[in-house]
């Protein structure tokens, strides 16, 4: 998965090298590794749901989506006031 993520990465990266969309804007290094960190947890996280969806009644992903509910329902109860 590591290596799929990096490939997602780099294809995205000369795609908007060479769009010139945002060719006025200039980043810092830093801002530009912050965005790539970012994009790069969305692709997990889009990538651990897309698992969890495909392998539903597996008992080990059952045991991993419960580990993640057990994980968040303080923060999840939190935000619901």
């Amino acid at each position: 998965m590591t290596s799929s993520l990096i490939n997602i990465s780099k294809v995205l990266a000369e795609q908007s090298a060479t769009t010139h969309l945002t060719e006025n804007a200039t980043m810092k290094p830093d801002a530009v590794s912050k965005l790539n960190i970012k994009d790069m947890y969305k692709m997990l996280e889009g990538e651990v749901e897309k698992l969890i969806i495909e392998n539903n009644g597996n008992p080990l992903i059952d045991d991993f989506k419960q580990k993640i509910v057990q994980k968040f329902t303080y923060l999840i109860h939190k935000l619901q006031g």
